[in-house]
């Protein structure tokens, strides 16, 4: 058993989306906490998509710029893990990380490199692990800030591994979105498929898009999607062509 002291942990916040009724085109799990892969607003006039990288258990610092290299910079002897929890406070796993890397590109506004962590994942069913502990704020914790955190954070790594790690439905059901979303015809499928729903009333999705719809006459979010999940927005598209330089 390795002593706290020889962990490196920080939590993230992310984005999750809302869930949508069983008749839904999208067909999701109730038991994923899926990100926020619809684009729905967000708090600060930001919208975060992307992160966690489920597609491949990755992170990397065009988000939580400073808590991804923080927590590479700390001891090579140490474990290092990022436990995430959504914004209802759902803790959703962690990841493990197992290699650290940069990329050299000055896309994403991060001074010329990428920084980012490739990991082994413990992904749990939504709902099963509720943060309990000080007051949060959008942005990161991390256990060498203090005690409290660190005691904190690691209790939430037992709790976690308490549970059946299903990172892999995680992983397949984001792969498979983002296919659906880079796809033209599927995309306009679905956008049928909600013009007809009848549980239009019950989903936020759907009003959102209804919203954005209304303010932007010549355009809906369906076309939107495809676009950005087709260009270099979503950022997979342009750094899976990028050699990654490994740290030592």
């Amino acid at each position: 058993m390795v002593d706290f002291m020889e962990k490196d942990i920080v939590m993230f916040y992310y984005y999750s989306s809302p869930p949508v009724p069983d008749s839904c085109f999208l067909g999701l799990s109730n038991d994923i906490a899926y990100r926020n892969m619809f684009l729905l607003p967000c708090p600060g006039d930001k919208i975060h998509f992307e992160f966690p990288m489920f597609e491949d258990h990755s992170y990397n610092s065009i988000c939580n710029r400073l808590g991804v290299r923080g927590l590479i910079k700390r001891p090579e002897k140490h474990e290092k893990y990022i436990i995430f929890r959504t914004d209802n406070k759902n803790i959703i796993g962690f990841y493990r990380v197992l290699r650290a890397f940069y990329q050299e590109t000055d896309m994403f506004n991060n001074n010329g490199f990428v920084w980012g962590i490739e990991a082994s994942p413990y992904l749990i069913t939504k709902g099963a692990v509720k943060y309990e502990g000080p007051r949060l704020r959008q942005g990161y914790q991390a256990s060498w800030r203090s005690t409290e955190w660190a005691e904190l954070l690691n209790r939430l790594l037992g709790e976690i591994q308490d549970h059946t790690n299903i990172s892999e439905i995680y992983s397949s059901e984001t792969n498979r979105l983002v296919e659906l979303l880079k796809d033209s015809q599927r995309t306009k499928e679905w956008a049928e498929n909600c013009l007809v729903c009848t549980e239009q009333d019950n989903c936020r999705i759907y009003r959102e898009f209804l919203n954005y719809g209304q303010a932007h006459p010549d355009a809906d979010m369906f076309y939107v999607l495809d676009k950005i999940y087709n260009s270099n927005v979503y950022s997979r598209n342009y750094l899976c062509g990028i050699p990654k330089i490994y740290l030592k």
